[in-house]
């Protein structure tokens, strides 16, 4: 009994982890750590310090070898960041445009029994519209269908565009492939991480 008839407070006992909590801590101090890959332009560099050595000629023509590949690696790299960062930056026009279309094709499609003809020639003109907004390439800036009005420039620039999508339709038509909006380019592109894409287009934009 302590002075004045209380039970003196005892210090406070630490509870041990539980098992579950101790195996988390554990598989955090476990978990390993993943290496990071270099990169293409980091992997460059290091060949051509490499190179720069006193080096025996099978070793030498191994790296030169190697030094061609990683750059026609960051080429066709580079190309793709292009290719998708003028994809999003033209995709949300293409999406408005494309609506738009197939609302006016399908407000025409239900007028088509009554007025005939007439009809019939604005909805074939509309199927070349949403045609060229679906097939227009990928890798191009794209040339809006509304926006920029109707100049002499603007209506020939369209017009070489449609001419070239027919084109292209006719080529996929005769080798039995399907011209559709998502294609190999597009796979590729998906794989570049958004990283070097930023990375890619900050450089030039610097320069």
């Amino acid at each position: 009994m302590a002075h004045g008839g209380y039970p003196r407070r005892g210090a406070a006992v630490r509870r041990p982890k539980s098992s579950a909590s101790a195996g988390v801590a554990d598989r955090k101090r476990k978990r390993p750590v993943a290496a990071k890959t270099a990169s293409l332009k980091n992997q460059i560099r290091s060949t051509e310090r490499f190179l720069r050595k006193d080096l025996p000629d099978d070793v030498r023509i191994a790296q030169e070898k190697k030094l061609e590949d990683l750059k026609r690696q960051q080429e066709l790299q580079n190309q793709l960041a292009v290719q998708r960062i003028v994809q999003l930056r033209d995709r949300k026009i293409k999406f408005f445009e494309r609506r738009k279309i197939e609302r006016m094709i399908r407000r025409l499609e239900k007028k088509q029994r009554s007025n005939g003809d007439d009809v019939s020639n604005k909805l074939s003109k509309l199927r070349e519209d949403l045609e060229y907004v679906r097939f227009f390439p990928k890798n191009e800036k794209y040339v809006s269908l509304f926006a920029g009005g109707n100049t002499v420039d603007a209506v020939e620039e369209r017009n070489k565009w449609r001419k070239q999508i027919k084109e292209n339709l006719m080529a996929a038509a005769a080798s039995g492939k399907d011209l559709e909006e998502q294609h190999l380019a597009c796979q590729a592109m998906k794989r570049t991480s958004v990283r070097e894409m930023l990375g890619f287009l900050c450089h030039h934009l610097a320069h």
